[in-house]
């Protein structure tokens, strides 16, 4: 989101970052051409460190993360030797020279328009290149950025959102195979896990979301944001039974361009 604070981020991304482990570790190793390393592209950054995750990878040569946050591609910071930090969206981002390697974690469900996203990093690629992308996708349960958008919309906080589309998209496996075969990608899986995440006290979990909200929030007068971060935490306690866990699907889309 092109509001989220790097530096707050920073301090709440404990969860982020755990993820960026196992998903840099789940990475399979790709050759660049002509014997060379993997050029590298991370859409969707953050503050940088799952893109220098990935960057440590023994295979891996150069990396380019980019975010639609200019704090957040500010705490990012300058990179390590052959990783670099950019603004930008991934609905328009375009590549001045061909990738090995297209990846992008918890970030693709905020973009709306998905057929765009896949198609600009589809063409990032070059031919035989893949796209790994991990995200949070449509399930039974409520997610909570379906709370929020819900008590957003509610009687309490509804003046605030008249004529204002959901920040957030989910789709179904099946969705996002459909759209990803549209951009011209050949998907080789979506895998949906089911996680859960403890963040040991109410008060982190809201700190968290507080950060996290940011879509929501920016719309409120400043007073307003700690009531509603605790409105929708006290909602989704309903959900999922507990003040201080959450409970979320990963889709682990990947796919190759021809």
């Amino acid at each position: 989101m092109a509001g989220w604070d790097g530096e707050r981020y920073a301090e709440v991304a404990t969860l982020q970052h755990e993820l960026g482990r196992r998903f840099a570790d789940a990475l399979t190793p790709v050759a660049g051409s002509g014997g060379r390393a993997a050029r590298v592209v991370d859409a969707g950054c953050g503050d940088g460190v799952v893109t220098r995750m990935i960057a440590a990878l023994p295979w891996v040569g150069d990396v380019l993360g980019f975010d639609p946050s200019p704090l957040m591609v500010e705490k990012a910071g300058a990179g390590n030797p052959g990783v670099s930090f950019e603004a930008g969206d991934v609905t328009t981002f375009v590549a001045t020279s061909p990738f090995d390697l297209a990846v992008s974690l918890n970030a693709l469900h905020w973009v709306p328009d998905s057929a765009a996203a896949l198609a600009q990093l589809r063409d990032a690629l070059r031919p035989g290149g893949r796209l790994v992308a991990q995200f949070v996708s449509e399930g039974a349960r409520p997610s909570l950025e379906d709370v929020a958008q819900q008590v957003a919309t509610g009687p309490a906080w509804g003046r605030y959102f008249s004529g204002v589309e959901a920040p957030h998209v989910h789709r179904t496996a099946e969705e996002w195979r459909a759209l990803a075969a549209g951009a011209g990608l050949a998907v080789s899986g979506a895998e949906v896990s089911d996680l859960a995440w403890d963040f040991g006290s109410a008060e982190a979990f809201e700190a968290w979301c507080t950060v996290g909200f940011t879509a929501w929030t920016e719309r409120l007068p400043a007073e307003a944001h700690g009531s509603f971060v605790r409105e929708v935490t006290g909602e989704y306690a309903s959900v999922v039974g507990s003040h201080r866990v959450l409970r979320f699907q990963q889709l682990r889309l990947e796919a190759g361009r021809g």
